[in-house]
């Protein structure tokens, strides 16, 4: 028997839930499963296309905040007859899954990163939170991290599946796609470069990278690519050119970021605080060393990758780790992260989180007592 699911998204763009659905598509059918997307961004989204061509079913609905747009959500869900409404968005959950319940669907609602709400919200999205858990709402978290966060802070137990990574797309480079990547930026074979994947959003905090770069000027050979939308004023740019590097940064807009990785020798996610990383997660299963942030969300990997490098999001920390990696020889990098995809490929593969997946769907599907 099919199972119909509704996956709720926001504005459909290239990020964390939309990559992981787009290279799930063809394994949904195998557990019998029909998945179907709504966004309810103002757009439909640039990643809808894609999406599209994976073999999804795309709906659009704005979203408002009025009871007129949630009786239309119930009225959408109810005519598409879902088993279950998968809920990935933060912004007005709790109002979606009640609408969900009156329509007669059952719901599973992803916590996607690590919520740090304070005061009156933390307390209003604590009881909402602990009404839907009530009233049959199964919660998923991606990472210990989120799951520990979700405990602690609101009070509910989550179900732990980690996210997953195209592993077939982010596989190990060749040495001939390595040179022909670095070539066609023009990178000399002893610069040492540095990547991140990523906009330009304060959380990601890639100006604290440009700053360590400023502060390491007697290492001259030192590249940054930048792969990622920028801020409408370009502040990241900006602020390499006031430091002095800019001929040192490349900003590369919204770029396939395979061709950036395979041209690196470091990986790099300085964020404030994520829910898992994605964008580390894929360059891992391409084989690069990485060098990530001491925060919620990264501090997951710490157990199951060896030998990642861990520093504060700042500056200077930035800098001084750095300088430790450059002094290590590249041959022992090299065998380090030999390992690498296949870890990945073991703990973030497609095929397991669909499959655990489709076992919380079952489960949500039973009477709730």
């Amino acid at each position: 028997m099919i199972m119909k699911v509704l996956h709720v998204l926001n504005e459909l763009k290239p990020s964390g839930a939309e990559t992981m659905l787009r290279c799930a598509a063809p394994f949904w059918q195998a557990h019998g499963v029909n998945s179907e997307l709504l966004s309810t961004g103002e757009a439909e989204g640039s990643y809808a296309p894609t999406l599209r061509t994976a073999g999804y079913r795309i709906h659009h609905l704005p979203a408002r905040r009025s009871p007129d747009f949630f009786l239309k959500f119930r009225n959408l869900v109810r005519a598409g007859e879902y088993d279950i409404v998968h809920q990935h968005a933060e912004g007005a959950s709790y109002w979606y899954g009640l609408a969900s319940l009156a329509a007669g669907a059952r719901v599973v609602r992803t916590v996607h990163n690590n919520f740090t709400f304070h005061g009156n919200l933390r307390w209003r999205r604590t009881l909402q939170r602990r009404h839907l858990a009530a009233l049959g709402v199964r919660y998923v978290a991606i990472a210990p991290g989120v799951r520990d966060n979700e405990r602690s802070r609101f009070g509910i137990a989550p179900e732990l599946v980690w996210n997953w990574v195209d592993t077939t797309r982010f596989s190990p480079v060749s040495p001939p796609e390595r040179q022909a990547a670095r070539a066609s930026w023009g990178f000399a074979e002893q610069d040492l470069v540095l990547v991140t994947v990523g906009n330009c959003s304060p959380v990601k905090n890639h100006q604290a990278v440009i700053q360590a770069l400023a502060k390491l000027d007697r290492m001259p050979t030192l590249r940054y690519l930048h792969v990622g939308t920028e801020t409408s004023d370009a502040e990241e740019r900006q602020l390499a050119s006031r430091l002095g590097v800019s001929e040192r940064v490349t900003f590369c807009g919204w770029i396939d970021p395979r061709p950036a990785l395979a041209a690196a020798d470091l990986y790099l996610m300085p964020s404030l605080y994520e829910g898992l990383g994605l964008a580390a997660v894929e360059a891992l299963s391409m084989g690069l060393p990485a060098l990530l942030a001491n925060v919620d969300g990264l501090r997951d990997l710490r157990d199951l990758i060896p030998h990642l490098i861990y520093a504060e999001p700042d500056a200077n920390s930035l800098a001084t780790a750095l300088e430790q990696f450059c002094a290590s020889p590249t041959q022992t990098w090299r065998s380090r992260t030999e390992p690498y995809p296949g870890l990945v490929t073991e703990l973030f593969g497609v095929e397991r989180g669909v499959r655990e997946y489709v076992d919380v769907y079952r489960e949500a599907r039973k009477p709730h007592l």
